[in-house]
């Protein structure tokens, strides 16, 4: 084997010298003293209802609607808030968002479908490749629909379409910007937007209106203001007949504490496990329940940078749009299990498994895990596994609880986003879901998945 480099060897000292950024330990405590607060009331949906099941409290939902709204209201600003359906398109959390009067934001027919069931008045259809099925359907409600529409090909189709019914569909452009990555597949450029507005002004079906933009996982507001800072010279330069009426910088933004990461996936960790100096997999032995956290700024000191930077860079008198879906969605939602075996004091299997979250996302990931039945606010190390057969069926590297037995009551919390949407029909079926209401009643909202719902060709 050759001797490295001495020029190779030193820089990896240098990066193995150094931490990416700081470790915690018990930051993520502040969500288990919320959850064991309410600890009764979660084992009683356990105990009438079985496990495993996701729980939704619309209570938790509506807290974060109204602190939303309130972060993002100003004198002088209107602010449209559009819940962004791919986050969680639940059946009880959409018609509970419905309820509490916020406008939708859909990205595929079969979203714009359920909005418009479920009674919403003020719909965007967003997304990119929209099929002529789906514009259809948009057009057929165009007094509660607006396109935003992804490229120059689309608003001709649009306009194809809204002229043999002899509809005026209200629409928006989607844009992208240089360097963001995958996303780029989204949109058109900035620079295009006043060619776009110009062909869209000989059109006499599609009205454009606004433009919208989104940028993804968002922890603080500088993207936003940098976007926001770019588009207002853009906008300038350019208007529809009508004038500019709205702009919609989308989602992304993020819930606060309720999440971290393991060290031993940073940098330093990765290279570490490279070198043979850690192992392949999992925690170190002696990993001593320390995490990387990601710092989140609160919700209304982004909003109140991002309104600053509205007002002060696009012209007067445009609506703000938003597409929160995460933000609102997370915290309303949590996973309820039961172990089902205990192997050693440190190594528990429970009844459901990780299909239940999409991925193997815990593997990398850390959410607090709580024992319901013997709680503690202090966290053990342990390995406590789903029931699918495979070893990457992994709830968490610790524990929450005092110990782990047999029919002890687990909760995952805040799983409301990216979770229900994506679980998989992996070897085990979906579980049901139990909806808390407003006035504190329980019940189920829909049933574990059956062999008739997976396979209905065999009567």
């Amino acid at each position: 084997m050759k001797p490295i480099d001495p020029a190779i060897l030193s820089a990896l000292q240098q990066l193995l010298s150094q931490d990416d950024q700081p470790l915690y330990r018990g930051e993520l405590t502040g969500l288990v003293e919320q959850v064991l607060e309410n600890r009764t009331r979660y084992l009683e949906a356990a105990r009438r209802f079985g496990t495993p099941q996701y729980l939704f409290e619309e209570p938790r939902l509506q807290a974060q609607i109204q602190r939303f709204n309130a972060a993002f209201a100003r004198q002088g600003l209107v602010a449209r808030v559009h819940y962004a359906f791919k986050a969680n398109p639940s059946l009880c959390l959409v018609q509970a968002i419905q309820r509490a009067g916020l406008a939708a934001d859909a990205s595929s027919g079969l979203e714009l479908e359920l909005a418009l069931r479920c009674g919403f008045e003020r719909i965007v259809l967003s997304g990119p490749a929209k099929t002529d099925e789906e514009l259809a359907l948009a057009l057929r409600h165009a007094g509660r629909v607006t396109v935003h529409l992804d490229s120059f090909a689309e608003l001709e189709r649009l306009e194809a379409l809204a002229a043999r019914t002899q509809t005026t569909m209200r629409a928006g452009v989607r844009l992208n910007t240089q360097g963001h990555g995958l996303w780029t597949k989204f949109g058109i450029p900035f620079t295009a937007l006043p060619e776009f507005t110009a062909q869209a002004g000989h059109h006499r079906h599609v009205q454009l209106e606004g433009v919208q933009f989104h940028l993804s996982w968002n922890r603080q507001a500088g993207g936003y203001l940098h976007t926001l800072a770019e588009l207002g010279p853009v906008l300038g330069q350019c208007a529809p007949p009508a004038g500019w009426k709205f702009a919609d910088i989308g989602g992304g933004y993020y819930p606060e504490d309720d999440e971290a990461a393991y060290p031993w996936l940073t940098r330093r960790g990765r290279l570490l496990s490279l070198l043979g100096l850690a192992p392949a997999e999992g925690p170190p032995p002696d990993w001593n329940l320390e995490y990387l956290l990601h710092p989140v700024q609160p919700i209304e000191a982004m909003a109140r940078e991002i309104m600053d930077a509205f007002q002060a860079h696009l012209p007067g008198g445009l609506e703000m749009w938003l597409e929160p879906g995460r933000y609102l969605a997370n915290q309303a939602v949590h996973l309820l299990l039961r172990v089902n075996d205990v192997k050693t004091p440190e190594l528990a299997i429970t009844d459901g498994g990780t299909n239940l979250l999409g991925w193997e996302r815990l593997e990398g990931e850390h959410t607090p895990l709580i024992n319901l039945s013997h709680p503690s606010l202090v966290q053990k190390p342990c390995r406590v596994y789903g029931s699918l057969c495979t070893p990457h069926d992994l709830w968490g590297y610790a524990c929450y609880g005092e110990q782990l037995n047999p029919g002890d009551i687990l909760m995952l919390p805040a799983q409301g986003a990216y979770v229900q949407t994506l679980a998989q029909r992996f070897i085990k079926p979906l579980c049901q879901t139990v909806a808390l209401d407003l006035q504190g009643e329980m019940r189920q909202v829909s049933p574990a998945e059956t062999l008739a719902d997976r396979y209905p060709q065999l009567g």
